[in-house]
């Protein structure tokens, strides 16, 4: 319990200036068991036949219900990540058997039997609860059965389905089959998926980040191998980091989460940024006692009185605080939490607070600004690139060029020309400029100025 890792985070006391510290293996492991123990009661909600009072199942006054389906599912993902832990703490253990006994009825139930009767190429995705549970140990050997009989005669029809999608149904198969544990993901189907192309670090939305952090997901069955990537991992790394700012601005602490184990999961030394991020989230959950999702404060703020607290927790955050636990799963496996990255060349922290001085406003200051205006000057000093990442994030989504130009320029300053976010804002005022000169000469001429007023018109 006493080894430490390079990961490092807030300490546990709500309301405590955050201090800089090496996080041990206990830190880790408790939040393991926050989160397990958060599965067990979304479960037991998603289960029951109707919601406690207070909650409606399903009102516009309200946050969205738990689906059984998908609580099942990610509960028994949280379970093949940390089963290892169980060895050596009985506590654990024990929590461990009694998730996966709740689950497995629901995992082979009546609502999955017949989900899996509706054509689609998908379909073990309908069963995956029942493949994780049976690959550790958990195994239904009629279900098995039934799902064997089904699954051959199921034709191939339905949707095209996406990409990652289709990596997922070939990881489960491989988890069904056993070949996961000596074989990596299908390097043809890596290639089709988000990985094999740079990411839009400055425009992706929220859902083209969990497609990021689930394809890193499959491709390496959670941390527990290692598979060709179709592009230098160096470059995916980048881009995570660039992600991860983005998460951090938009205080979606359960996409952070996700995105945080790009490191551990591809067995990489955890950047400055990553680090300093998993320290947001673990202060954010050490004073609510659970991670908050991206719709807690609002809910929390508007409930009315009489409202069951507890289901509006399990509606907003069981998911976020489940991927903290799989995250600090990852990060306590072999290899997960690795030496820091390579230095990078030495700032002051005048540097860092000049760019947070520079950086476009927003109405409410995320966390991660106040934690980082919290630290010692050292440790903000080797934050430079993740500010500079929400400038030009910031910048580019407000359509704001001078501003994106202005960034451009400090990151140069400050020795980050490599980083995606740079290449791609250069881009883009590339892009502006060419578009700028041509509506120039097309005004020119009087045909071109016609043109221009018909474009304007019909805008």
């Amino acid at each position: 319990m006493g080894a430490r890792l390079t990961v490092v985070a807030a300490g546990p006391s709500p309301g405590r200036p955050v201090a800089a510290r090496h996080v041990h293996r206990g830190d880790l492991s408790a939040r393991v068991h926050q989160s397990v123990d958060m599965a067990r009661r979304a479960v037991d909600a998603a289960a029951a036949p109707a919601s406690p009072p207070g909650l409606a199942p399903r009102d516009a006054h309200c946050p969205a219900p738990l689906q059984p389906a998908k609580v099942v599912g990610e509960s028994a993902m949280l379970l093949r990540v940390v089963d290892f832990l169980g060895v050596g703490d009985a506590g654990l253990h024990a929590a461990l058997d009694a998730l996966a006994a709740r689950i497995a009825p629901l995992a082979r139930g009546e609502a999955v039997v017949a989900r899996l009767c509706r054509p689609g190429g998908g379909a073990i995705e309908h069963a995956s609860a029942h493949v994780f549970l049976a690959d550790l140990g958990h195994r239904d050997e009629a279900f098995e059965g039934l799902l064997t009989l089904l699954m051959a005669d199921m034709p191939a029809a339905g949707p095209e389905r996406p990409p990652n999608h289709e990596l997922e149904s070939h990881w489960l198969a491989q988890v069904r089959s056993g070949e996961v544990h000596h074989g990596p993901a299908d390097p043809s189907l890596l290639n089709r998926t988000c990985l094999a192309w740079p990411l839009d670090v400055l425009g992706c939305s929220t859902l083209d980040l969990y497609v990021f952090t689930h394809v890193v997901m499959y491709a390496t069955d959670m941390g527990r191998r290692r598979s060709p990537l179709p592009r230098p991992v160096r470059e995916i790394s980048a881009e995570a980091e660039a992600a991860l700012a983005a998460a951090l601005d938009a205080d979606n602490f359960d996409l952070a989460a996700e995105l945080l184990w790009t490191w551990p999961m591809l067995g990489l030394p955890w950047p400055a940024a990553a680090s300093f991020a998993f320290e947001v989230l673990a202060q954010a959950q050490d004073e609510h006692g659970f991670l908050p999702g991206p719709e807690y404060a609002r809910w929390r703020s508007v409930a009315p009185a009489g409202v069951n607290l507890d289901e509006i927790v399990l509606r907003t955050s069981y998911h976020a605080t489940l991927v903290m636990g799989m995250l600090c799963g990852a990060a306590l496996a072999p290899g997960g939490a690795r030496r820091a990255g390579a230095r990078r060349p030495s700032r002051d922290a005048g540097t860092v607070d000049d760019l947070l001085a520079r950086l476009p406003p927003r109405a409410a200051t995320p966390r991660w600004q106040r934690v980082l205006a919290a630290l010692p000057a050292s440790r903000r000093a080797g934050l430079a690139p993740l500010v500079i990442d929400v400038w030009l994030r910031r910048a580019a989504a407000a359509g704001d060029l001078s501003q994106v130009r202005e960034a451009l320029a400090a990151g140069l300053a400050c020795g980050e020309a490599e980083r995606p976010s740079m290449w791609q804002a250069l881009a883009l005022l590339r892009r502006s400029m060419a578009i700028a000169r041509q509506s120039v000469s097309a005004t020119a001429t009087p045909a071109g100025s016609a043109a221009c007023r018909r474009t304007a018109s019909s805008a």
